[in-house]
């Protein structure tokens, strides 16, 4: 019978590792923006903060949001195409594995966005990877002409919202959260009154009602599509990119340097509208804008990391850095969650409720203080076991039910 076990460290690449553990840190970051509270303050008080603070948040829109969770997502693809690649000599049905394994991501995400964080992302990670199998077979052409449709579809869709502002079905999923929150008491209440709450309810309530009109944001603003497209991209490079990272034989293609440029130019321009007009509606020019060269510039920016990253690691060069990064990102999963999980004590009624009451500018002494501490339990964990505690959870579900087809 034929059977098919958890990767062992020693079959880990270790690039990948790291570039798991750097994309913690930034997002990390990015998720810190709203902890300490930057969807609370209106448009007016952002010009408002002192320098420093709005020094920290043009950064972050400079040269964080977006492109972490982008490179989360094409690593989500790479990680599919390394588990199909282990299934290709096995009479294991992948798709019924794989498909185990994203019902249990899928659990972990919903967990997570309702006891945790509505800013959750995993389970649009699980339900959108469901699909990955169907490319499985596809030419690399066929998943390049695929990744060009599902990465222009979030500008499509920011065209339809632009040219469709009285459609009532945009706000449908606001309405019922609206309707929720005035039926459950809560009408009167601003979102830092109920996050920052000494009723653990109150601060709970909002991650059920903040959680409903998420699904038609991703719509409205193409998240789905875009994900997808990066899922995609993370195949294909696997593809063309797996064989050379195991010979280390890699370069740096003149592609990667124009990657960076377009990207560090059309996300200077997101944080630039971003700091003089809030954040607009996608229903006006400047909120049409906002979209397109945020989606342009997290992608490109995105793929320049890591290509850069792996033509570092390649090189031999700060080996001790990627091995550091590494021992994160062999945990992302449990680092991901707990992360978030000493945020929302930090920052939410359940303990300090420190929303609001840092400054921005101590944002990233708080990233790199968490990411320390995460480092020395990871370091710690992995010193005694294979996995960290939440990935044993994930690979004991997934595996222990797999049996040939």
């Amino acid at each position: 019978m034929s059977t098919i076990k958890p990767t062992t460290a020693s079959e880990r690449i270790q690039v990948l590792d790291a570039l798991r553990g750097f994309a913690l840190f930034g997002i990390l970051m990015a998720n810190l923006y709203s902890f300490i509270g930057y969807n609370t303050y209106n448009p007016e008080e952002i010009p408002e903060l002192p320098i420093a603070d709005r020094g920290v948040l043009f950064f972050i829109d400079w040269f964080i949001e977006g492109k972490f969770y982008s490179i989360f997502s094409i690593l989500f693809g790479v990680g599919f195409a390394l588990q199909a690649e282990r299934f290709s000599s096995s009479e294991i049905s992948f798709a019924n594995f794989w498909f185990r394994r994203m019902v249990v991501l899928c659990c972990f995400g919903l967990l997570h966005m309702y006891c945790v964080w509505n800013g959750d992302i995993l389970t649009l990670y699980s339900l959108l990877g469901m699909l990955l199998p169907f490319f499985l077979g596809f030419s690399n052409k066929a998943l390049f002409r695929w990744i060009l449709v599902l990465l222009a579809f979030p500008i499509v869709m920011h065209t339809i919202l632009y040219f469709t502002p009285e459609s009532t079905f945009w706000g449908s999923l606001s309405r019922i959260s609206t309707n929720l929150k005035a039926q459950w008491g809560y009408a009167d209440l601003t979102l830092l009154e109920m996050r920052t709450s000494d009723s653990v309810l109150e601060v709970f309530s909002v991650n059920v009602l903040y959680a409903i009109p998420r699904a038609m944001s991703y719509l409205m603003f193409g998240r789905y599509f875009h994900v997808m497209g990066l899922f995609l991209i993370g195949l294909l490079l696997a593809r063309i990119w797996l064989p050379k990272i195991r010979n280390k034989d890699i370069s740096v293609p003149n592609s990667t340097i124009w990657l960076g440029i377009l990207g560090l130019v059309t996300h200077f321009g997101y944080a630039f509208i971003k700091t003089s007009y809030g954040w607009p509606s996608g229903f006006s020019e400047i909120g049409f804008l906002l979209g397109v060269v945020y989606h342009i510039g997290a992608t490109a920016f995105a793929l320049a990391i890591c290509m850069l990253v792996v033509y570092l690691w390649a090189s031999g060069r700060a080996m001790l850095v990627y091995h550091n990064l590494a021992i994160l990102g062999r945990m992302a999963l449990t680092n991901y969650i707990f992360q978030n999980v000493t945020a929302i004590f930090l920052f939410f009624g359940y303990g300090f409720a420190l929303m609001r009451k840092v400054p921005f500018s101590y944002l990233p002494i708080f990233a790199i203080g968490i990411l320390a501490v995460q480092w020395i339990f990871s370091r710690f964990w992995l010193s005694r076991f294979k996995q960290g505690p939440l990935e044993f959870i994930w690979r004991k579900l997934t595996y222990q039910s797999s049996k040939p087809s």
